[in-house]
């Protein structure tokens, strides 16, 4: 893989996709075959288009066949209900379920909390649907996941605040407001930390297959999602049952590990898929 995958800039970001429901969108090449791999791509808190579409160009680079459904989260969606996330999803659960019964093989990278939460609520929605876990042939974890600690927290959504003078501001003191009233909701109610919580269900083997290969893919500097954090769930997974592929880099933002080493990055999902293959 010696030359380069990921574009510096993608002149008209993810115009190729169709929108067909809640923050969701799908790409189908026109070489797509029934056997063709499908990416589901979970991304991070308000994630801009021009960064995101560095991912989804690069898997279209790799995959060329392929067909994507990206689903977009925003701090709202943080704080959504279980029971309100079926309907939100059904139309990447459609997809991907036309998709499989066809015979296809399915790859999925979420991004950050965000996309790990979205990723959880897909595979909850999908087993009450359709009373099996989530048919990936490999997932990937990026940036995540972290039980959520109040300045991690703080980082993570005021990095999705707007860019104005008012949230330049003020931004930074709303969002301490927002999570002490999440903070006093769930004492009231005397409820777990939603990261908590979810760091524990994406190592649940009811949900999740422990069969399914896992790649980590983290930071020693991330300042939203500390590396201690990924390799302690990363070891949870491991002790039970998970082949479990953990990827370190040592100088990259949170959800930037591909600026620092790509061949390191895209090297890694392409062995781990190569892998999955043969299982």
């Amino acid at each position: 893989m010696a030359s380069r995958i990921t574009p510096t800039e993608v002149a008209q970001p993810l115009t190729e996709f169709a929108t067909i429901g809640h923050n969701t969108y799908l790409w189908t090449s026109t070489s797509c075959t029934p056997s063709s791999p499908l990416i589901l791509l979970f991304a991070w808190n308000a994630a801009a288009a021009k960064h995101i579409a560095k991912y989804t160009v690069s898997y279209q680079h790799i995959f060329p066949n392929s067909r994507i459904v990206l689903q977009r989260c925003y701090t709202s969606d943080m704080f959504t209900r279980s029971a309100h996330y079926a309907a939100l999803l059904t139309p990447a659960m459609d997809v991907t379920y036309q998709h499989i019964t066809a015979g296809g093989s399915m790859l999925v990278h979420s991004f950050s909390n965000g996309g790990g939460n979205q990723v959880n609520e897909f595979a909850k929605a999908w087993k009450r649907k359709y009373g099996s876990r989530l048919p990936m042939q490999m997932q990937i974890m990026d940036s995540s996941p972290t039980k959520g600690p109040w300045m991690k927290s703080h980082a993570a959504i005021s990095a999705g605040l707007p860019r104005t003078w008012f949230w330049g501001w003020f931004g930074g003191l709303l969002v301490h407001v927002l999570l002490l009233g999440s903070f006093l909701v769930n004492l009231a109610r005397r409820k777990e930390n939603k990261m908590v919580v979810l760091c524990r269900e994406m190592n649940d083997e009811s949900v999740f297959d422990h069969s399914v290969p896992r790649v980590y893919l983290y930071s020693q500097v991330d300042e939203m999602v500390g590396c201690e954090e990924v390799e302690e769930h990363a070891a949870i997974a491991k002790s039970k049952g998970w082949d479990v592929t953990m990827v370190r880099f040592e100088e990259s933002a949170h959800c930037g590990h591909v600026r620092e080493d790509e061949q390191k990055y895209w090297g890694a999902i392409l062995a781990a898929w190569r892998s999955s293959e043969h299982k």
